[in-house]
């Protein structure tokens, strides 16, 4: 026991050197020379670290790994992907070399491996396509579980055309090529959170093959609809890891669309209806914040910058009333609308642009053709936390028994998201104080714990977005109160260890459907 005791205490010291070297070990209280039971200090090797010293020495010190960039490979026979510092990989390299392990980027089989005894013929995992559901009451069931889910922070569609189209199809009465697609992606998004949580498979991949059966077709032209329909493709891919889609990919193609189309300005009312022009602020809008949000997961440059687009949000309104001729936007003490959480998620992935800029840019010089160059950046960061703040407690409130009340959950987990993206080692703010990693901290325990709501009240929504967020606030916990100067003396280990019991059974369950949550 006592053996074992030193060689912990020796494993610890060896740390404490590598990271702290100015700390004289020789110094301080009990220190006396080695004993016979001991273990002499020359001969003892860290496990792992010092075998694997030349695969870490580029991730260990919290100076490089906030300026660390990489290619990896995201599947077996593809070509490198970038990533950058934001996107929390090198972040989570670096927590994880400290707590002794290592994270590997690759897959479970490599070329010239043992081949499984039991191999599945490719022919039977190619998804067949599904047609709509004889019953449209089915169809009407599917597409409300995207509505009620998916509309709420991407207001792609409008939904009265939306049931129209379906009562078209079922009524044997000629529909576009575009429309079509668009209601079989819907179901298929439907079908993809529904099978998770009712535990039934319900074909989503059938429903999503017989709508890419429609993309030549449907790709032809650029307008509005088609901006749509890529943009049902980034739900689908988001909710389904069986798409074999490239969302980066498919999201800079929508982008180009959408610029080309002009959404990201403002043309004459008198070019479009009430209801024309609101559709295409959504469109946009839901495309710029796509674009913050991979960005900002992949560590990757934003696809349009803010002064290039005038920025005006959609108003505040259901969409059954888009239709009149002069639309009202809700007032502050009305009712709250399908509308009032999306735009207020819009404006947070303003801040998530501004974050991005200022703390993740590549030349912190700016340029003198763009804005003025933050030049306190420490009275900008107090002063982005007190915007985030005033943002969190204007949150819209969906009443619990309403079906939108998860979305007040989501909105709480993208404030604490921003606040860790502001807190965390950055290329800014290399090495966080001990004030900063105690908010940082706290907000990875509410984040974590927001999602176990979410998951207990069977309200989840297992997106690969998710699974990133939730991992990234487990690597914050553990990185708070593991660097040195860090909060350990602070944090309640009772509620730490809950706090990991609870994400831990969340990634189970998104391990079910994401293999990067079981690993």
């Amino acid at each position: 026991y006592v053996a074992n005791l030193e060689t912990r205490i020796k494993w610890l010291e060896s740390i404490i050197q590598e990271h702290i070297p100015s700390i004289d070990l020789t110094a301080g209280p009990g220190h006396s020379p080695n004993t016979d039971g001991g273990i002499s200090y020359g001969d003892w090797n860290p496990p792992q670290r010092t075998q694997q010293r030349h695969e870490t020495r580029d991730i260990e010190s919290p100076r490089e790994i906030t300026d660390q960039i990489g290619l990896i490979s995201i599947t077996t026979g593809t070509d490198l992907r970038y990533l950058g510092p934001s996107s929390g990989l090198f972040f989570t390299k670096f927590v994880l070399a400290g707590l002794g392990k290592r994270l590997h980027v690759a897959s479970n089989s490599t070329p010239g491996g043992k081949a499984d005894s039991f191999t599945v013929p490719s022919d039977l995992l190619v998804p067949q396509p599904k047609e709509l559901p004889s019953d449209p009451r089915h169809t009407r069931w599917l597409s409300q579980a995207y509505f009620d889910i998916v509309h709420l922070q991407f207001p792609i569609l409008h939904e009265p055309s939306h049931w129209e189209t379906v009562e078209n199809i079922y009524a044997d009465a000629e529909v576009t090529a575009v429309h079509e697609f668009q209601v079989l992606m819907v179901i298929a998004i439907g079908a993809s959170i529904l099978s998770r949580r009712t535990k039934v498979m319900l074909s989503a991949e059938g429903y999503f093959a017989s709508a890419m059966k429609l993309v030549d077709g449907v790709m032809k032209t650029s307008s509005v609809g088609v901006a749509q329909c890529i943009l049902l493709l980034q739900m689908y891919v988001l909710n389904n890891p069986t798409s074999g889609l490239s969302l980066w990919t498919l999201h800079h193609h929508g982008l180009a669309l959408a610029i080309e189309l002009g959404l990201h300005r403002n043309l004459p009312a008198s070019h479009f209806t009430p209801l024309e022009r609101e559709v295409r602020r959504r469109i946009f809008w839901c495309t710029y914040t796509i674009d913050r949000l991979l960005s900002t997961l992949m560590g990757r440059p934003m696809g349009v910058v803010d002064e290039q687009c005038d920025l005006n949000y959609p108003l505040d309104i259901d969409d059954d009333q888009l239709k009149t001729e002069h639309p009202k936007p809700r007032q502050s003490n009305e009712p709250l609308t399908n509308m009032t959480s999306a735009v207020h998620l819009f404006k947070l992935a303003r801040f998530n642009s501004e974050i991005k800029c200022v703390l993740y840019c590549v030349d912190r010089q700016y340029p003198p053709y763009t804005q003025p160059a933050v030049t306190d950046a420490e009275g900008w960061k107090v002063d982005m936390l007190i915007r985030l703040r005033q943002w969190r407690e204007a949150i819209p409130r969906h009443s619990e028994a309403s079906t939108r009340y998860y979305i007040n959950l989501l909105s709480e987990i993208k404030y604490h998201e921003l606040v860790m993206l502001v807190l965390r080692p950055n290329p800014r703010f290399q090495n966080p104080d001990k004030a900063s990693l105690r908010e940082c901290f706290s907000s990875a325990m509410a984040c974590s714990e927001l999602y176990h709501q979410l998951y207990m009240a069977n309200s989840l929504h297992y997106g690969w977005i998710n699974v990133h967020s939730l991992f990234l606030c487990l690597m914050v916990m553990f990185y708070c109160v593991w660097t040195p100067h860090g909060i350990a003396e602070e944090a309640n280990l009772d509620s730490l260890m809950r706090a990991l019991k609870a994400s831990s059974d969340v990634l189970s369950a998104m391990g079910e459907y994401w293999p990067e949550a079981k690993r």
